[in-house]
């Protein structure tokens, strides 16, 4: 690149950035003399239940089990404005249920890991309705665990690597049983952005490392927070429902050993000539069932 390209891209990167900061100051500057913060800090037991399915709707493979987590919330007011960031970490060993390729039922375990973070800006109105919107991004440590097939013969581990941001438009409304205790409900969509997942076969055949798009999809989810006014603080008790969609993604060519072609898949595809083999992702869906336990100070 000569000198003259690189200023211009200097000049690119600081009128990007410039735009960035002028954005970030409006959506602020409401909060510029927000009240007091408010922290939520607890935990978050999910019963995780993904399934992979193929273009006739046949079952391929999944995992099911109980993720437990810790969860933190951050919320500025500055009426009628809100601003709130929410993270969240999922973890355990959970069910994995799936097949070989030749069709092969398989049981073994993955190790999960998922991690949540998003931010919402909305309205506050008549201190009980507010609609909101936000930005996310979600992540998911997939590493299905060496096994066995039904028949005793040992079957390769994988790891994956998914993750993806999404846009929220939601509404939320809280309403009072009595002086200490009140019960609402936020009900969102949704919509995923730019959803990817990487693939390690962590050494099988020499596969290469391979990434491919997943196909993006809206989602929904819904909860019902229970507010406990205490002494010295708040409880609140969330039942949540969550609905995950992914989309088949492309398909892209299968490599080994730094750049080899790997052949013999019999394909009819002119992008992947002479047998070449290639992989893709099915479509899945996710339907997430928990209860958060966050304390307010």
């Amino acid at each position: 690149m000569d000198f003259h390209n690189k200023n211009k891209m200097k000049s690119l990167d600081k009128r990007r950035a410039s735009h960035v900061i002028f954005i970030l100051a409006i959506l602020f500057s409401p909060f510029a003399h927000a009240e007091k913060p408010v922290f939520q800090a607890g935990f978050d037991l999910m019963r995780f239940d993904y399934a992979e399915y193929d273009a006739n709707n046949v079952f391929l493979d999944g995992e099911t089990g109980f993720l437990p987590g810790i969860s933190l919330k951050l919320k500025l007011n500055s009426r009628p404005w809100f601003f709130e960031w929410h993270g969240q970490v999922h973890g355990n060993t959970i069910k994995y249920d799936g097949q070989t390729q030749s069709g092969i039922p398989v049981k073994t375990d993955s190790i999960a890991i998922i991690t949540d973070s998003s931010i919402k800006l909305g309205l506050q109105l008549a201190e009980v309705h507010e609609p909101y919107i936000g930005l996310g991004h979600r992540y998911w440590y997939r590493n299905i665990l060496n096994g066995y097939d039904i028949n005793g013969s040992p079957v390769a581990g994988l790891l994956e690597h998914y993750y993806w941001y999404y846009a929220m438009l939601g509404y939320a409304a809280n309403f009072r049983l009595s002086d200490q205790v009140s019960l609402g409900f936020d009900i969102r969509k949704n919509h995923m952005i730019n959803a990817k997942m990487d693939v390690n076969f962590l050494g099988y055949k020499g596969y290469d490392y391979t990434q491919v798009n997943l196909g993006n999809r809206p989602g929904a989810r819904i909860a019902f927070p229970l507010h406990i006014k205490m002494k010295q603080n708040t409880l609140i008790v969330t039942p949540y429902y969550e609905i995950i969609d992914i989309g088949k993604s492309n398909a892209v060519a299968l490599y080994k050993n730094g750049g080899v072609a790997v052949r013999g898949c019999n394909t009819k595809d002119p992008l992947y000539p002479n047998d070449q083999c290639k992989i893709y992702e099915p479509r899945s869906e996710t339907r997430n069932v928990g209860i958060e336990l966050m304390w307010v100070w």
